[in-house]
């Protein structure tokens, strides 16, 4: 087959057809000649994409990359962020049930704001997902000078398995684009 590029871009990807490997870029278009036909082609990533785990799994948006670390043995931690601070963090933990960490995540995550200064509300309240399963939320609204910083911290375990989520959601954001991210997570969160 022949392949001619009509855009010159970062070529990050890599298509194969038949025995033929090209690196190509995300929405360039190309001239694929094949039994001499000539076909147009170009590869385009979903607005919207999926990320799942053993244990659970939710939707994203594309600009939003999602990072992956090892935090210790048994607890692997995923994290989406913005640019202004705004975020989804998730352990999950696989030899045993975080319920219990939550109240403890929140306080370490506000008492350095409330020490500084800030306004702590607490408005907890219940979530029902995508898969049915109802998890507790404990919500903190941190408020300093007009700054709002609003932190969510819940759990949902069975025996020796596990997952902690904390959203983070800055004032800094002021498109949208972390309340966006964290809307789009809780209303796909599923529980497998």
């Amino acid at each position: 087959f022949v392949l001619t590029l009509s855009l010159t871009a970062q070529e990050d990807y890599i298509i194969t057809i038949g025995d033929q490997v090209k690196s190509i870029s995300l929405d360039t278009n190309y001239d694929i000649l094949v039994n001499g036909k000539k076909t147009k082609v170009s590869v385009t990533k979903k607005d919207t994409l999926n990320y799942g785990e053993n244990f659970y799994n939710f939707k994203y948006i594309k600009k939003h990359k999602i990072s992956k670390a090892q935090v210790d043995e048994d607890i692997d931690q995923i994290m989406m962020m913005t640019a202004g601070g705004s975020g989804v963090l998730v352990q999950n933990y696989g030899s045993f049930n975080p319920t219990m960490l939550q109240e403890m995540m929140l306080n370490e995550i506000t008492k350095e704001s409330v020490s500084y200064g800030y306004k702590l509300d607490r408005q907890d309240y219940d979530r029902k997902l995508a898969s049915g399963e109802s998890l507790r939320v404990l919500k903190a609204v941190l408020e300093y000078r007009g700054e709002i910083e609003t932190y969510e911290v819940s759990a949902y375990g069975r025996k020796d398995e596990g997952i902690l989520i904390m959203t983070m959601d800055m004032d800094i954001d002021t498109d949208t684009d972390g309340k966006n991210m964290i809307d789009l997570f809780w209303k796909s969160l599923n529980i497998n």
